[in-house]
This record gives structure tokens, sequence and C-alpha cells, in this order.
């Protein structure tokens, strides 16, 4: 990630420190103008970062002012020392998909790094893709990225989010995150078989019950003949390779 954020300070170098960051005077003091402007970006903690973070765009500073603060702002975020669904909010509001082209491509190879990383690794997932909807980009790219990985990590995360949308309201739920859990049936069936035979079981569980939870999530989306049938519990009687699905009819729409 070193060489993305990197490029991130590189691009966004042209928006100059203020002298001043102008605010509400009832929300700002003295105190956070000194905080926020007493040392050099690359040196601002957490912790002098904390307030801007939550005040720019409202009543504190304007979009230039959070282009500048915004390498160190996502450095730390990106490292776990700041608020990350929090400063994508700010980027949405902000409007960055309509920044130039130089800026929202750097910040779109940070993106789908970080996003990267964390469908490989091992560790159960912060509910990854809420985090990432927050920024109001695009997610076909990175469902795309996510489809028929079988790490643990992505298949948790998978897990997560059919449960998620089978708890929200029809009316509330993303349409295009629908159709894209509608290809991932046979996926998750096979996921299944796979994570029981490696001793996965709590994972495995998950798969399991994600894969009821997906028919209700997407009854009116087309179903896979193949995708029909839940996948059973690990102890059930029976040769899991028999029963596995192939997922090349239900792949991504664009893989079809």
């Amino acid at each position: 990630m070193r060489s993305e954020i990197e490029n991130v300070y590189r691009v966004f170098a042209c928006y100059p420190r203020p002298a001043r960051v102008e605010g509400c005077q009832h929300c700002v003091t003295e105190n956070d103008h000194r905080d926020l402007l007493g040392a050099p970006l690359r040196e601002l903690d957490a912790e002098r970062l904390r307030r801007f973070s939550h005040k720019a765009l409202n009543t504190w500073g304007d979009v230039d002012d959070l282009r500048h603060f915004l390498p160190r702002l996502l450095e730390l975020a990106l490292r776990g020392e700041g608020d990350l669904h929090g400063l994508f909010a700010k980027l949405h509001q902000a409007g960055w998909t309509d920044w130039p082209e130089d800026e929202r491509d750097a910040l779109r190879t940070c993106l789908s790094v970080w996003w990267e990383d964390g469908l490989a690794g091992t560790e159960r997932p912060d509910a990854p893709l809420d985090t990432l909807a927050e920024t109001g980009d695009d997610l076909a790219p990175y469902l795309d990225a996510w489809w028929g990985r079988n790490t643990p990590q992505a298949l948790w995360a998978l897990a997560d989010l059919v449960g998620q949308v089978a708890h929200t309201v029809p009316r509330a739920r993303d349409d295009r995150v629908v159709t894209w859990l509608a290809t991932t049936r046979g996926w998750i069936e096979n996921a299944f078989f796979e994570m029981s035979e490696a001793g996965q079981t709590e994972l495995a569980e998950a798969l399991s019950d994600s894969r009821q939870l997906l028919d209700l999530v997407t009854l009116d989306e087309p179903v896979s003949a193949d995708s029909g049938a839940c996948p059973v519990a690990p102890d059930t009687p029976g040769d899991a390779d028999d029963q596995a699905v192939d997922p090349e009819n239900t792949g991504p729409p664009g893989q079809r």
C-alpha cells in the first residue's frame, strides 16, 4: 500500500497547506486550529486530525482543504488509525468521482489494493463492502474482483453480506448487489463443501445458512438449474463431490 499512498501524496500536493481553515466560530476553537496546523502534513497524527475529519465540509473547511489533508487522512485510516467509514463518506460528500482524472485514479488504486488485501486474509472482515459503498463509487469492479475467491476472508465477507441484505427491508436493498448475489449460488455451494472438507466448520455452517438466505434475497432473480438445492450440513450422508455444483453457469454476468 505504501507506493499507492505515496502517489496520493504526489497527486494532491497541488493543494497547499492553508494559512487557516475557515470554520464555524462556535464549533471550532483556536486549539482546534493549532492542532490541525501545528505540524507538517505527514507528521499529523490521528488525534490532531480527528475533529477536522468529522467536521470537514460541514462546519470546518471546504473541498480544497479536505484535498490537502486527504493523503494523511487516508494513510492513517487505511492503517486502522482513523475512521475509514467516515472518511469514505466525506469523499462521497465532496463529489470525488467528479474530480480530475489523476485524482480519481490515485484514490481508486488505493481502494483497489485495500480491497484486494481484505479478500486475501484469514480473519473475519468487518463489513468491507459497507465501508467501500460509503465512497459512492461504482461497486462493479470490486464485486468482479471478489467473485469466486475461496479465501476464508472472502467467504466470510460473502456470508455476512448475504445475511445483511436478507435482514434489510427490500426497498432499502441495493439492486446491483442483489443482482450480483444471484450469481453466487454455485460459488457458495462449492465453497461450502470445500470448507467442510478443510475442517472449517464454522465457516461452512455460515455458508450453508447464507445459501438458504440467498433464495429469500434473490427471489426475483434468475435461478440456474444447477443451483436450486441448498447445501446440506457437513455430517449429512452422501459424497460431497457428487453434490458440489459447477459454478460455470452462475458466475458474474460478464463471465457467463
